[in-house]
């Protein structure tokens, strides 16, 4: 699509459904066209120079609802196979940033364990690539000086490697953390998607439009769907699905039970902190009256 091709939308920003809430992510990349999950998996794997091209995908969990009212906060993660029958394992992740990545790691390794098929070797199996969008950052295990350079990165890409000489172990184990706060907070600082470690355009194109409810010039959203066919027709069909009453009404209760459950998260970790420093003020009261008791035992012998 050439720039002159592409009409001016009519966006209602206030309106316009929050892809990262994990309803409307899921909704529009295993609903609408397949092409656009295919824009947005090339997008993330050329920013980090990866040798892949996705040419088709099939979505092996294309269904929104949740099965219990127990699991309705578990995530709206969608799977998908590439046609070569790499697993691809996406989620979206607004809250519990504490727990995130034995999370993911214990998802990856679930996919990873489901796709073995009775018959088959070890060797057989294909690679499971795991990627998660996360409201904030994720820490490395070992803080280096360069980790500490980068800890608002926006894209970080692990796998299992050696030690000493970085070679790859193993192709089988993919993990991609899109930092969404740190690429806004870069955003509006620089007021374009022209920023540091999204040297791929069109994968900062894809998360402008991904996290436009944090974008404060609505014009880079505006200029990203620009030339840009896939992520044009993701705004599109974005607008139509969020004018569906029955979608709107499940996408709201869906943000309601996020809000919820952040908040309560927050008010449980608040308490935490607060049980935590009154334990530490008891224990500091104890020591002081361990050293009174001392010092009055040591007194009242010296007075006999």
């Amino acid at each position: 699509m050439r720039k002159n091709e592409t009409p001016n939308l009519q966006i209602d920003y206030f309106q316009l459904m929050d892809l990262r809430v994990d309803f409307a992510f899921k909704l529009l990349f295993t609903k609408g066209d397949p092409r656009l999950l295919i824009s947005l998996l090339n997008a993330i794997f050329a920013n980090k120079k990866i040798d892949r091209i996705v040419k088709s995908i099939s979505i092996k969990n294309p269904f929104l609802d949740k099965e219990t009212d127990e699991d309705k906060l578990s995530i709206l993660d969608i799977r998908a196979e590439l046609e070569d029958g790499t697993n691809i394992l996406i989620e979206m992740h607004l809250h519990g940033l504490s727990e995130l990545k034995p999370k993911t790691i214990r998802s990856w390794a679930r996919a990873f364990a489901e796709e073995l098929e009775k018959g088959r070797s070890y060797s057989e199996q294909s690679p499971t690539i795991a990627i998660a969008f996360v409201d904030g950052a994720v820490k490395p295990y070992e803080e280096s000086e360069n980790a500490r350079a980068n800890k608002d990165k926006i894209h970080r890409l692990c796998m299992i490697m050696d030690k000493e000489d970085y070679t790859v172990f193993t192709d089988a184990m993919e993990l991609h953390y899109i930092n969404m706060k740190a690429f806004a907070k870069a955003v509006n600082e620089a007021n374009s998607i022209n920023i540091t470690d999204t040297e791929e355009v069109k994968f900062a194109k894809w998360l402008s439009v991904i996290t436009q409810k944090e974008i404060n010039n609505k014009t880079i959203i505006e200029e990203a769907y620009k030339d840009e066919e896939e992520i044009f027709m993701a705004v599109t069909t974005l607008i139509k699905q969020g004018e569906d009453k029955y979608t709107r009404q499940k996408y709201a209760r869906r943000k309601d039970d996020i809000q919820d459950y952040t908040l309560k998260m927050a008010r449980a970790e608040q308490y935490r902190q607060q049980t935590e420093q009154y334990r530490q003020q008891t224990e500091q009261l104890a020591a002081e009256n361990e050293i009174l008791r001392k010092r009055l035992a040591e007194f009242e012998a010296q007075a006999k």
